[in-house]
């Protein structure tokens, strides 16, 4: 179960771990998921620090292999950083160090699927799009792995008042970022599997949907939705709709490729949805929804050129 107990919350919103917590809400670069009782900050869609709460102190870490293609980053400089918690003074060598790796060693869709993080929660025009995202790369060790889990709550006035009985609702976003993401083991098929068998277990489903609200209080609490926070909107959602969705991202297909054509004719009898973009951004509105006979009459020309 992702969420974080009392104490964990409490540390971040006024104790051992504010100072941390204020940091990375001061910089957009930077994104805090939550796990199972420890967190993840992300920086270019790469883990830049794991804060696990062991026996009621904080274990801070880093994965070293990005030193790997860098000279001039020590490791016992950025584990000193850590444990006297300079954050000042730590991302920002941690942040070259993960540039220096990416520059070489790139990751383009855990990339950008940050971007569309700060996209949705906490730039300037968050508050007007239709979706916020609750979680990024969501495992449940069962063969349900998840790029994005994000709620649909519309920008209309009246839903985000949560009037006239409306729900908000759960969406699954794989994003497939270039062709060479569209098939094989983590393809478009291999997920509309997983996610039909997910779906399949009324249990399951149940148990995620109570996981994936737990999980969107405590980042509003935290403040990682500034626009869900504070002087913003504080109508609580207590309930999501029953239906749930998967939803396609498509990122930087090569329209003369016959790929996505291909794998799309495989698809025919799924019942699954695709976005786009909105003018070249990573806003994410429920007007750039489409079902897949609308996406194939729609896109013909940048599904496939010929």
């Amino acid at each position: 179960m992702r969420k974080l107990d009392d104490n964990f919350l409490k540390d971040l919103k006024e104790g051992q771990l504010k100072d941390l917590l204020n940091y990375v809400k001061s910089d957009n670069t930077l994104d805090l998921e939550i796990r199972e009782n420890y967190i993840n900050i992300y920086y270019s869609g790469g883990n830049i620090l794991k804060v696990i709460k062991v026996n009621g102190s904080y274990i801070f870490s880093f994965d070293y292999n990005y030193l790997k293609l860098t000279p001039f980053i020590k490791k016992e400089t950025l584990k000193q950083h850590q444990e006297e918690k300079k954050w000042n003074s730590y991302f920002p060598i941690a942040k070259q160090a993960m540039d220096f790796y990416f520059s070489k060693s790139p990751n383009l869709e855990r990339e950008f699927q940050q971007l569309i993080v700060r996209e949705n929660n906490y730039s300037s025009i968050a508050n007007s799009t239709d979706f916020f995202v609750i979680d990024i790369e969501y495992d449940n060790h069962d063969n349900a792995r998840f790029d994005i889990i994000a709620c649909e709550w519309t920008s209309i006035a009246s839903d985000r008042k949560l009037q006239k009985n409306f729900k908000p609702k759960l969406v699954i976003i794989e994003m497939k970022y270039g062709d060479n993401a569209l098939t094989g083991s983590s393809g478009m098929k291999k997920h509309c599997d997983d996610y039909n068998s997910f779906t399949s277990d009324t249990t399951v489903l149940s148990n995620f949907k109570s996981e994936m609200l737990g999980l969107f209080k405590q980042k509003r609490e935290l403040g990682l939705i500034p626009c869900l926070s504070g002087k913003g909107n504080n109508n609580e959602i207590t309930e999501f709709d029953n239906s749930l969705e998967l939803i396609f991202l498509i990122a930087n297909h090569d329209p003369a490729s016959t790929i996505l054509k291909t794998e799309l004719s495989g698809l025919i009898n799924q019942k699954i949805k695709f976005i786009t973009s909105n003018f070249m951004g990573y806003g994410l509105y429920n007007q750039n929804i489409f079902d897949l006979n609308q996406f194939l009459t729609r896109f013909p020309k940048q599904i496939n050129e010929i």
